[in-house]
């Protein structure tokens, strides 16, 4: 590994951009710089100096009672701040641009001057918010659906009349109550004690299913969360079927999630969003995707595990839930307050005639394409579907003229299942593509088939390749061969390779910037007893 330059306490200054360029908040790897650099807010630049993260979390001052809760550190771990100095000495531009000069500024000053900026409200950072402010602050409600907020203080006084008169500046009230150094924050007086004395009893981080969250997913990082999924549908009824609805899904899997957490942690190279969840039934009938075996010049790839089983349940749920939708918005009040009996009438009789019916709608579907629905795409999912593309002419793509130049690309698409059904399936998708002038290839496996935009690629992705044993594909996919489904990006191949095209100048600028990024890869796995997630942006060294 290239060894790492020393920390030092000046960013370097970048250049100005070329005049009529694009700005680096236009870009994606300016937008995750972003994200890196406010996660460190609050004086994370000056407290690299004392590396020592230690002291209480929001967890240990906010009551076991909590059911769903969140927290932002921006004094984490050592290992932590190293991490994410490394990253950000990779975007000076972004830093820059939203007022980042050295690595002793105060963060929390340029947040805190553009919210008291925008609002009517009389107060300085210096005077009314510094003097008290901490590092690290956490949300939580209770049982009780009681909002609670925990804010790491230096100065109990100062912060009981800055918070105040911060809540004073929204004609709302703040109830405060002190813990172990937090302000704790509730609508009334009454609620914020209560919080105090409940978490002196016993705090959230002893609360057993939160410690073991905690633990099982490692490192919290600058950011975390959890919830107890059962519980919140308890504390708050009506969004149980909005809940199901959101996860496309019927709420018996939503009940089977249990306790849930999530972090945002780096270790200098990566950046990664991590989470896990109770074992649900579809995702424990999920068989893993064999994403390793992908041709070793695979840059960008898509694999989704045992979903052709869930197809059938997914169907008919999506059809019960576009009903339920359609008969939740057209039943709505205020639609028919002003209207007349008349009117009412006709608008009902309308609604009868022309309501939309999702099965017509299929079988005019299945009718034009010849495709079966969903028996197809129980198929075309069935043990495992994959979609991948190969790094072979990239560098044409910006110059392609048509859809038949795509012959020249190597992108392959993956069913693995019965054969014989998945190759009567590709060969009438690979019909539906002639008309607009694209010829695909198809080929028979033993375990399915492959359809493709050139027999070359057909031939790779039928043949057991090499991609798990590839550095940037396993900085970014943690699983391995554990995956139950998942995305991976080679950023920066794609990149090279498009940049042989001569693109115009300020396009050039961009890549070279977005060059920072090396690659990203989201998957989902599970153990015994949890479903895990994971999404990580790898940065080039």
């Amino acid at each position: 590994m290239t060894e790492q330059p020393p920390i030092t306490y000046e960013l370097s200054t970048p250049t100005d951009p070329p005049e009529g360029g694009r700005s680096v908040k236009g870009l994606v790897i300016g937008a995750i710089a972003v994200i890196v650099v406010l996660a460190l807010a609050g004086g994370a630049f000056a407290v690299v100096k004392k590396l020592d993260g230690g002291g209480p979390q929001p967890a240990d001052v906010l009551p076991a009672s909590v059911i769903a809760y969140a927290r932002v550190d921006v004094d984490p771990s050592a290992s932590q701040k190293i991490a994410l100095f490394k990253l950000i000495r990779k975007f000076p531009k972004a830093a820059d641009e939203i007022g980042i000069k050295s690595a002793n500024q105060d963060v929390r000053k340029l947040l805190f001057d553009e919210i008291l900026k925008e609002g009517d409200c009389d107060l300085s950072y210096d005077k009314d918010v510094k003097p008290w402010l901490g590092s690290r602050i956490g949300v939580g409600v209770d049982s009780k659906v009681t909002p609670l907020v925990a804010i790491q203080v230096s100065d109990e006084k100062k912060a009981e009349k800055g918070i105040k008169a911060l809540f004073a500046c929204d004609d709302e009230k703040a109830s405060i109550a002190f813990l172990d150094g937090y302000a704790i924050v509730a609508e009334t007086q009454k609620q914020a004690d209560a919080a105090v004395t409940a978490a002196k009893k016993k705090p959230l981080a002893d609360n057993k299913a939160f410690a073991k969250d905690v633990d099982d997913l490692g490192e919290q990082g600058v950011a975390s969360a959890w919830v107890d999924t059962g519980k919140v549908i308890k504390a708050f009824p009506e969004f149980k079927d909005a809940m199901a609805s959101a996860a496309a899904t019927d709420i018996k899997e939503i009940e089977q999630l249990g306790t849930a957490a999530m972090t945002v942690r780096t270790d200098g190279s990566t950046l990664e969003v991590a989470g896990l969840a109770g074992l649900t039934d579809s995702v424990g009938a999920m068989k893993p995707a064999d994403m390793g075996s992908l041709p070793k010049d695979t840059v960008a790839a898509l694999s989704f595990g045992g979903f052709g089983s869930q197809i059938k349940t997914q169907y008919d749920t999506f059809l019960q839930q576009f009903t339920r939708e359609f008969e939740s918005g057209i039943n709505d009040p205020s639609i028919t307050e002003d209207m007349t009996p008349e009117q009412k009438d006709a608008y009902d009789q309308y609604l009868k005639e022309n309501a939309p019916d999702p099965e017509k709608f299929i079988a005019e579907f299945e009718r034009s394409t010849g495709l079966n629905v969903p028996e197809d795409l129980e198929t075309l999912f069935g043990d495992e579907l994959t979609v991948a593309v190969g790094r072979k002419n990239l560098s044409t793509l910006p110059t392609l003229s048509g859809p038949g130049d795509i012959a020249s690309l190597d992108v392959a698409l993956r069913m693995t299942t019965d054969p014989d059904k998945a190759m009567d399936l590709a060969t009438r998708l690979a019909r539906l593509a002639t008309p607009v002038g694209i010829d695909l290839a198809t080929k028979q496996t033993d375990t399915g088939a492959i359809i493709a935009t050139n027999s070359d690629a057909a031939d790779a992705l039928g043949s057991k390749g090499a991609l798990g044993s590839d550095p940037t594909f396993t900085s970014v996919m943690p699983y391995g061969d554990k995956t139950l489904y998942g995305i991976f990006v080679d950023v920066n191949t794609i990149l090279d390779e498009i940049s042989k095209a001569d693109p115009p100048k300020d396009v050039a600028e961009d890549i070279d910037q977005a060059k920072a990024v090396k690659a990203v890869g989201v998957s989902y796995g599970k153990d015994g007893t949890h479903t895990t997630f994971s999404l990580r942006v790898a940065f080039a060294k």
